[in-house]
Formats: structure tokens, sequence, C-alpha cells
């Protein structure tokens, strides 16, 4: 099966801000569903035969509870877009929805890329938040990291990754735990250069094992003392930054109906496509089949 996974939130926050001066003629803003729509719509086009999926956040409060500084820096950001009435729209498409219930949209992609024989699926994933790209597997799951500002759009297998971290997918959990995350708010170690982290994450794959052989690496005295200073915060990054492939998640069954996606066209006065056009479009998504084992569980609005 070939599966295309996009970050809802994460699309949806840099569609406002691309066109957050767009408003209809009575003033209801547009442009996040436009920018939105727009692109899942290119996506579409450029992936016909991959089953879409858009993962959301919900009420994200797991990871803030293991951490309470957990992305504290972080000014609250409310999207001008009434974003249930997006999630209602692609209900019409028929377009697969998944989240859980205090989880962050990347954990609920992480399970979604687990397949009941492992490296089954073809999984692309459409998102600029770097912890995905753990996920990274050859023949089984690429990220694309859209175009954002002046950066273009990148594609990531495993040696894009080791080219731009300096260690390959499966060591990146490791190297966060140790380096941080400023975006976050997660601390790294002071003062280490990410070179020599990424060695150390290289040679080692896990902070147990590099604390167990510190004393015999080559550091400098400062460096090794920062490093063990940081030992009880490497491993609440750890638990922060790995992504749990084992949620228990939902999804959302849409159906097809042009004529329900063509009232919310119509109320934010999105011209540029049609619903029919949208419907035809996406007439290749299936019928949902809920895999085995209780990691999933589906159901219909429709119904």
């Amino acid at each position: 099966m070939k599966k295309f996974i996009i970050d809802g939130f994460n699309l949806a926050y840099r569609a406002n801000f691309a066109f957050q001066d767009l408003k209809t003629s009575a003033g209801l803003p547009s442009g996040c569903a436009f920018f939105f729509l727009t692109t899942l719509r290119s996506l579409k086009k450029r992936f016909p035969d991959f089953k879409f999926y858009i993962a959301w956040d919900n009420d994200a409060t797991v990871k803030k509870s293991l951490y309470t500084e957990y992305k504290a820096n972080r000014v609250p950001f409310r999207l001008d877009f009434p974003i249930k009435d997006l999630k209602d729209a692609l209900k019409k498409l028929n377009i697969l929805q998944a989240e859980a219930p205090g989880q962050e949209a990347d954990d609920v992609m992480a399970s979604l890329t687990k397949s009941p024989v492992p490296g089954e699926d073809l999984i692309y994933i459409y998102s600029s938040d770097k912890d995905l790209l753990q996920l990274v597997e050859d023949g089984h799951v690429v990220v694309i990291s859209p175009k954002v500002g002046p950066k273009e759009e990148k594609s990531y297998d495993e040696e894009a990754v080791k080219i731009k971290y300096g260690v390959e997918p499966k060591d990146l959990v490791c190297y966060f735990a140790f380096r941080g995350d400023t975006v976050d708010n997660i601390p790294g170690v002071a003062r280490v250069p990410s070179k020599v982290l990424a060695s150390l994450s290289s040679k080692h794959k896990n902070p147990a094992s590099i604390y167990e052989n510190l004393i015999n690496e080559s550091l400098t005295a400062f460096q090794r003392q920062s490093i063990l200073n940081s030992k009880n915060q490497v491993l609440i990054n750890l638990s922060l930054v790995t992504l749990n492939k084992d949620i228990l998640y939902d999804i959302t069954v849409g159906e097809s109906k042009p004529e329900e996606f063509q009232k919310f066209l119509d109320k934010y006065e999105i011209k540029s496509f049609s619903a029919e056009s949208f419907v035809e479009l996406f007439k290749t998504e299936t019928a949902f089949l809920t895999r085995e084992g209780p990691k999933l569980k589906a159901y219909s609005l429709f119904d």
C-alpha cells in the first residue's frame, strides 16, 4: 500500500500565514482553506496512486506532562480560520483523518507508518517537523519537507538525513536528546559541538551506552563534564523526542459528497477549483479497511 501522510496543523499554520489577509466579501478569513486545499490538490496530482491521510494534533498534553517546560517558550497561536470547518470539508472528499486524544500529530504519523508486515508499505510524510526524520527508512518511509519562504522543498531519504545531521535516521533520537531543541524549549548539552554529539550517537546508539562509555571517549574535560551534568535532562529529552509508533488513534472515514463540499467552497468564496474536480481527483481513494490488531479503530460520520 502507498500512503501519503500530511501533518494537518503544520500545513494549516503555513497556510494561515501565507494568505492571512485573504477574506471573503463577508469578512470571513479564507486564506487558510484556500492554501490548504490548493496544496492538497497539488500533492494528489503529483502522487495520484497514494492513499492520503491527514494527521491532526488533539489537545496534545501527553509530552507536556513529562516536562512542564515543553514548548513553554511558544506564544499561543490560534488560527484565524476555524479548523473544524476544514475538517468537515475533508470528510466530504473521502479523505481519511487521524488523531489521538492528548497526542501530537507526529506520534499519530509515526503510528501510521507501522505496517502489519514491517517495511511493506511505501509511505511519504509531508511535514517540516524534523522529529519525523527519525522515521525515514529507505524503501519504506520518505519525509518531504515543504517549501517555506526561501527554503525549497526537500525530500529526505537515509542519505539526506545523514548529510544534514551527521547521523543515520535510527540514531536521530539519541542525537536530538543530547542536542536539544530550542524551538520546543528542550535544553541540550551546553557548549558541546553538534559534531561531537553526532559522533557519540552514531557510535553508541543510545544515551545509556554513551554514559557507560563516556570515560573512554576522546573528549575535553569540559565536554565530558557538560555531558555528565546534563544526564537527567537528556533522559527527559529522550522521552520527548522519541516518536511512539504504538498509540491507539482514531480514523475518521468520510464519504464523497460533492454538493456538500461545494457549499464549503461557496462559503469561503474559493472559485479557482470546483467540488467536482476535487471529487474526480480523489476518486481513487479506496474504502478504508481496518488493519488487524488493536492499534487502530475506524468510524464513519455518514453511517
